[in-house]
């Protein structure tokens, strides 16, 4: 007997169905457990129709949570009625997530929770604060990261963007382009990213040792002549205080070219975070210091949008229709009416039901009738 699954990043997911007893805990577990023995991947339960579990089931479940472990993998809940959601944190053991969005943002960004305890512990007391921190590669420790409130800043469209910018609700005179310091950079070793929780985070009250893998770790750190190479090549990296605020368009540049080197040689070519160096190539095309510039990065990030279509079960439910979005834009930048009308078809079928999605189908639609 086996439970429905599929890929989700980099866990399998399966839907455990209306309830799960001890008669399923029976009657799946030699199913499971040869799971764990065949996948190296992560184990996440879909709990959205789930109306009933025991405590049969919450040991099964602490068992399966043991076992990956062992090995340095997670397992996560995501949905379901509240009843059924307290009874697994009661259990004290696991992630437990309560819509499909938020179990999806944390293992494709920095967990929501984790990023407003490092805006609350941040320097400062504005909407858009600094965090002093250390690199992961080279043990630098004195680079700067930038944090904004996300209570106050929210993503928006703008015409003359592909992305959403962050921007206050109300005109701001104080108000930063935080898209000029999303990618913390290493002056050092210029490691960069925008992944805060990857780098190690020094507050008064402790500090937040950096979440990046060993093996991230040792490939990054094999790539840093060529890093240094890359970076060197542009006037003024050599000096300390580039990096830092305020920040000049090359400074912008330079940060994201950067951020999309680190993304490609933290894993092959099949399962590099695309979603990420398609967002890092159209920053690019936004800082560009040269017109042809743009044209190479935008056709680096139409390239790798098409990968990410035919790799669709290695990207969330939000970012896949993120994706499908910004394919559209640049279909219709190039006058592709036709092609960018049959993403939007693709588009509508898979999210139309997906209240998280709702807005990028509006962006889509304003897009081909604008």
């Amino acid at each position: 007997m086996f439970l429905p699954r599929k890929v989700r990043g980099h866990y399998l997911c399966y839907d455990l169905g209306t309830e799960f007893t001890s008669a399923q805990a029976l009657k799946y577990k030699s199913f499971l457990m040869d799971e764990i023995k065949d996948s190296r991947l992560d184990m996440a339960f879909d709990l959205s129709s789930t109306e009933r579990i025991d405590g049969t089931a919450i040991m099964f479940f602490k068992n399966i949570y043991e076992q990956l472990n062992k090995e340095n993998r997670k397992v996560a809940f995501f949905g379901g009625s509240q009843d059924v959601q307290d009874q697994l944190k009661a259990a004290n053991t696991f992630q437990i997530y309560s819509t499909i969005t938020d179990f999806e943002r944390d293992f494709h960004e920095i967990n929501i929770e984790l990023n407003k305890t490092f805006f609350r512990l941040s320097e400062g007391k504005g909407h858009f604060r600094t965090l002093k921190m250390i690199c992961p590669l080279c043990s630098f420790d004195n680079v700067s990261g930038f944090i904004v409130d996300e209570s106050y800043y929210k993503p928006r469209w703008r015409d003359d963007e592909i992305v959403p910018v962050f921007e206050p609700d109300e005109p701001d005179p104080n108000a930063v382009d935080f898209s000029c310091y999303q990618v913390a950079v290493c002056p050092k070793c210029f490691y960069a990213s925008t992944r805060l929780d990857w780098f190690t985070v020094v507050f008064p009250e402790g500090r937040f040792e950096s979440h990046l893998t060993q093996e991230n770790r040792a490939k990054l750190s094999n790539a840093v002549a060529l890093r240094r190479s890359l970076a060197m090549s542009y006037t003024g990296t050599n000096e300390e205080a580039f990096f830092r605020m305020p920040r000049e368009k090359a400074a912008c540049y330079v940060a994201w070219l950067l951020n999309e080197f680190n993304l490609k040689h933290m894993s092959d070519q099949r399962t590099t975070d695309g979603f990420d160096v398609v967002v890092s190539n159209f920053m690019m095309c936004k800082f560009a210091l040269k017109e042809i510039s743009i044209d190479e990065h935008m056709y680096t990030a139409l390239a790798w949008l098409y990968g990410i279509m035919d790799n669709k079960e290695n990207y969330s439910t939000l970012r896949l229709a993120k994706a499908y979005v910004y394919l559209i834009s640049v279909l219709l930048s190039q006058d592709k009416t036709g092609d960018a009308r049959k993403f939007y078809r693709e588009l509508e079928k898979n999210f139309k039901d997906i209240e998280a999605c709702e807005y990028l189908i509006l962006r889509a639609q304003h897009l081909l009738v604008s």
